[in-house]
């Protein structure tokens, strides 16, 4: 293949346009998912002391465009429209501001790191406080604080389970011919 076509090619991954079969579909969702889930180290300590949380919200644009581009072409060539990757596109990126303002509040109630620990153990400590309290049955050990944590938790990780479960769901759409331009 030509440096010129190859190039062609190569533009032509990071834009929506186009159809995408279902075996490249799960190997880019597969890169995607593993690349979002190794995105939350760049929350910890040693980067956001040098470079604050600019690299993590870089990967996260990068991520949630590329994850719209691998859906918005599954859906095409599945024969359906783009609205639910437009839709779960915009709640991740909700989801991410939700999460950084948590981590904000958060940082701001911590007690100071001399450990090295990152910003967002402090959401693995309530998360732990919370699931004592159900084992011991002790409600009033979190507070209101504790329970709109939590519940701001919630309204963080449901829109990567709906993400998660609507690639699954994508993955399986049997591939329809393409209409003749």
């Amino acid at each position: 293949m030509p440096p010129c076509e190859r190039m062609l090619s190569l533009s032509n991954t990071f834009f929506a346009s186009g159809r995408l079969a279902p075996k490249p579909f799960v190997l880019g969702a597969l890169v995607v998912y593993v690349a979002g889930f190794l995105s939350q180290f760049l929350l910890g300590a040693p980067v956001t002391a040098r470079l604050h949380i600019v690299p993590f919200v870089l990967a996260q644009i990068v991520l949630g465009w590329g994850w719209y581009v691998l859906h918005a072409r599954r859906l095409r060539d599945a024969g359906r429209g783009v609205g639910p990757a437009v839709a779960l596109t915009i709640l991740y990126a909700l989801a991410i501001v939700l999460l950084l303002l948590v981590m904000a509040v958060a940082n701001n109630m911590a007690l100071p790191d001399t450990q090295g620990l990152a910003s967002t153990s402090i959401v693995a400590v309530f998360l732990m406080l919370f699931l004592a309290s159900l084992v011991i049955g002790a409600d009033a050990a979190m507070g209101m604080f504790g329970y709109a944590f939590l519940g701001a938790l919630v309204l963080i990780t449901l829109p990567v389970l709906i993400a998660f479960v609507f690639t699954i769901w994508l993955a399986k759409r049997p591939s329809v011919p393409a209409s003749p331009p």
